[in-house]
């Protein structure tokens, strides 16, 4: 199975959170791979894929954060109209559930990853298995 471990950071929704917890992770030499943030009118939460999961929850629980932890999967599509909303329709055509989602460019060239966080991992991994749609091992994605 490739699952890539994603962090959930809660944060306060003020002026400079966000930039303590990136701040706190780049001191600590931890990479990010990639980051989503989204807000409610009080906490906001920042999801991160970084290299080096373990030091990073440890950095961030050290210094008063609260995180969570989920799996989630990543596909290298290509980056070309229409990519994304093939593997979409795929996704819809075998009612699978995406939760949320979010992308970021790849090194390679035509590229991009988009990680996916679904109801159902389960079904979602046999579906992008059975269509042959490139998933992300957690050692292929620190290497991007």
């Amino acid at each position: 199975m490739k699952r890539i471990r994603q962090i959930s950071v809660f944060v306060e929704n003020r002026p400079g959170r966000l930039l303590e917890v990136v701040d706190l992770l780049g001191k600590n030499n931890i990479n990010i791979k990639a980051l989503s943030l989204a807000d409610s009118s009080d906490f906001g939460i920042v999801r991160l894929v970084v290299k080096g999961t373990d030091e990073a929850i440890k950095v961030l629980k050290e210094n008063g954060f609260t995180i969570s932890e989920t799996n989630i999967i990543a596909c290298m599509i290509d980056d070309k109209p229409g990519a994304l909303a093939s593997i979409l329709r795929t996704l819809a055509d075998n009612q699978i559930n995406i939760e949320y989602m979010y992308g970021f460019a790849s090194p390679i060239e035509g590229k991009a990853v988009m990680v996916f966080k679904f109801s159902d991992l389960e079904s979602a991994e046999k579906i992008l298995e059975q269509n042959n749609i490139k998933t992300l091992t957690q050692e292929e994605i620190r290497e991007i």
